[in-house]
């Protein structure tokens, strides 16, 4: 009966305990939270050049030759994938915020922001999204591939 009991506790305590060799969780860095939050497209938002490269930088990305922005040290963790670049671009009439991700399905994530439009007119393999939030905002879930070296991207575009 002790010996069994003994055997209960030991168990109970092994299984209550962390598990050492379980891959830690990436940890997204503080300024992540803000660029979700403008890539999330919601009616009425907006940013700046400067506001939307402020969001880049504070989650991690560097500014590279020829605009774009890229992990500098170390990978940089948005919705349950990595980024591998990231640009803005505001033009007259048009603002646009663009990150690639890996590791990321472009179905599930249009799935889970309710994108279910197809977008017919991307060039695309698999199906790329398309959301008009409003009259301004538009939501783009685009499916990447291999070639092009993501396996989706996110665009929240702005018109004026």
């Amino acid at each position: 009966m002790k010996a069994a009991l003994t055997i209960s506790l030991f168990l109970a305590a092994l299984a209550a305990a962390p598990a050492t060799h379980a891959a830690a969780p990436a940890i997204a860095p503080p300024g992540t939270a803000t660029l979700e939050a403008l890539l999330a497209c919601r009616a009425g938002s907006n940013f700046s050049e400067a506001e939307a490269i402020d969001a880049l930088q504070a989650a991690g990305l560097a500014k590279k030759p020829g605009g774009t922005f890229e992990p500098e040290d170390t990978p940089v963790a948005l919705f349950g994938g990595t980024v591998t670049s990231a640009d803005v671009s505001v033009a007259e009439g048009e603002k646009s915020l663009f990150v690639y991700l890996n590791g990321v399905d472009a179905k599930r994530l249009a799935k889970a922001w309710s994108v279910t439009k197809v977008n017919e007119h991307a060039n695309t393999e698999e199906p790329s999204y398309v959301k008009a939030i409003d009259k301004r905002h538009t939501l783009h879930v685009i499916a990447g591939d291999d070639y092009e070296g993501y396996s989706a991207a996110v665009k929240c575009q702005i018109s004026r």
